[in-house]
């Protein structure tokens, strides 16, 4: 019975990895990856020479037969180009396939910049739900937004540079005075951290660049008793 990693490599710093991750990867006979050349910048950096092979939504159908081959020889890892596997990245599928094996399908837990970004909001915590990326189509991206805002819950999400101003500015349209907190290439060499209300951030981001995890606080003010 062998082990199928699910791993996760970091978000930027190449130094955001546990030392389990890096036996793993040592140990692995083979390390399934989203992005080969992304993932051999961070072997490399750890002197990491095992077999590395491509694993992603386009090729997963022809991939799966040959990591359940590998896993009868013995363990093996899944990385996705950053974070974690099959949390808005592939893996959900290989992990269906293994489960219903003798195999075993085990995490190792790193760098989640859903996790980070909630760590320096500095915005209440104890009630938020993550979607992943918004929805591209415009009517469900509203739909979204206003079942956040009438639930009272605060909303994380993952934004592309290509679609940020179009969600901030529907944002600006249904909650213009909800807070956000806006974290840009997070632990990157230009990492950045805005804070303010939707219109500030469309003026600010004028020519948006980079990868966006968003916080859009929907919750009110708790009142306490004197």
């Amino acid at each position: 019975m062998s082990v199928l990693h699910i791993l996760s490599t970091p978000i930027g710093n190449l130094e955001d990895i546990t030392l389990r991750a890096i036996r793993i990867l040592k140990e692995s006979i083979v390390i399934a990856a989203e992005d080969t050349r992304t993932t051999k910048k961070l072997l490399n950096k750890y002197q990491i020479t095992n077999r590395i092979i491509s694993y992603n939504d386009h090729n997963s159908k022809i991939r799966i037969p040959v990591l359940l081959e590998y896993l009868e020889q013995g363990d093996i890892a899944l990385v996705s180009e950053a974070g974690t596997p099959s949390v808005s990245d592939p893996g959900s599928q290989l992990i269906r396939a293994v489960s219903k094996t003798s195999h075993v399908v085990s995490p190792v837990p790193g760098a989640s910049s859903v996790t980070a970004a909630i760590s320096i909001a500095g915005l209440p915590s104890d009630q938020w739900i993550f979607i992943g990326f918004m929805p591209r189509k415009p009517g469900q991206k509203k739909k979204l937004l206003l079942w956040a805002k009438e639930s009272n819950t605060s909303l994380v999400f993952f934004e592309s540079p290509y679609r940020v101003v179009s969600s901030l500015t529907l944002i600006h349209e249904l909650s213009p005075a909800s807070n956000l907190v806006i974290c840009r290439e997070l632990t990157k060499f230009y990492e950045e951290i805005f804070r303010g209300n939707a219109y500030d951030a469309l003026q600010h981001f004028t020519k948006p660049r980079g990868e966006f995890t968003i916080i859009v606080q929907n919750t009110k003010p708790r009142v306490t008793s004197t």
